[in-house]
């Protein structure tokens, strides 16, 4: 792919043919007829202007924890003022994405709880550097894809809109350093707990609980890249103090905060 105004992938990993990288939230801009297929998975929201396999250039909202599939051939224009840290995953060996009965035709925002598991696992053994089969990874997110490839198989229309969700996450964001309660978060939509949950689960495959910890960690991150003290930050994003965001920066990251700012994965 031909990135544009593009820095260079957080951390990847290639083995026998497939290549993996995760790319950082920054703005980006690609023109480009794909010469092979990616499988990509958005870890956050992300909006801009795109055309997949068509020349009419339209707005488009990426959903949080969304696979996508664009096909070898596939012509690509893509731009986004601030992008969202993404996973591309190719098999430079191979025109397909695993089998070769597999539909070329381009899918997005496709949330999926077994394509979110192995996403965001494969993001930890990439930021700590530990080894992953990435084959396996491939078959599995190949099989998920080709699952909705099926007649017939769209999308449910869902609560957890884009805009339901930009409301949710200027919640958050102007809340951030503060202990944020599900409950808290439900009222202040006039939802009940329950509801919310469900209404997380189905649209952005994880738990109201769990997206608030990974917009807490982003929000780390990018603080600890700016040079706050670690400590610091901790209380900038809400944890009770450096141990707790340790802790949780290791068990979703696989990496601590002090290894991350010296690391060559901060971006300054």
């Amino acid at each position: 792919m031909n990135e544009m105004h593009m820095s260079e992938p957080i951390a990847q990993s290639e083995t026998g043919g497939i290549v993996a990288e995760l790319w950082p939230a920054q703005a980006y801009e690609v023109d480009d007829t794909r010469a092979l297929g990616i499988a990509g998975f958005a870890f956050a929201t992300q909006a801009g202007i795109d055309a997949i396999d068509t020349g009419r250039r339209r707005p488009f909202h990426r959903r949080v924890n969304s696979l996508s599939w664009v096909p070898p051939g596939c012509p690509v224009y893509s731009s986004s003022s601030a992008g969202g840290e993404y996973l591309v995953i190719q098999n430079v060996r191979a025109d397909t994405i695993g089998h070769a009965d597999a539909t070329q035709r381009s899918i997005t925002n496709l949330v999926d709880e077994e394509a979110i598991a192995t996403a965001h696992g494969l993001r930890r053994a990439l930021m700590s550097g530990r080894d992953v089969d990435l084959r396996a990874i491939l078959d599995n997110l190949s099989a998920l894809l080709l699952a909705h490839f099926a007649p017939g198989a769209t999308a449910p229309t869902e609560w957890l809109t884009n805009s339901r969700l930009t409301a949710i996450d200027r919640f958050i964001d102007a809340h951030l350093h503060e202990r944020i309660e599900v409950a808290q978060l439900a009222a202040e939509l006039e939802l009940s707990v329950g509801f919310l949950v469900c209404a997380f689960k189905r649209g952005a495959g994880t738990t109201p609980h769990r997206y608030l910890m990974e917009r807490r960690l982003a929000h780390a991150r990018a603080l600890l890249e700016s040079g706050l003290p670690i400590a610091d930050t901790a209380f900038e994003c809400g944890f009770a103090d450096q141990a707790h965001l340790t802790r949780h920066m290791r068990s979703v990251l696989g990496i601590t905060p002090r290894h991350y700012r010296l690391s060559e994965h901060t971006r300054m």
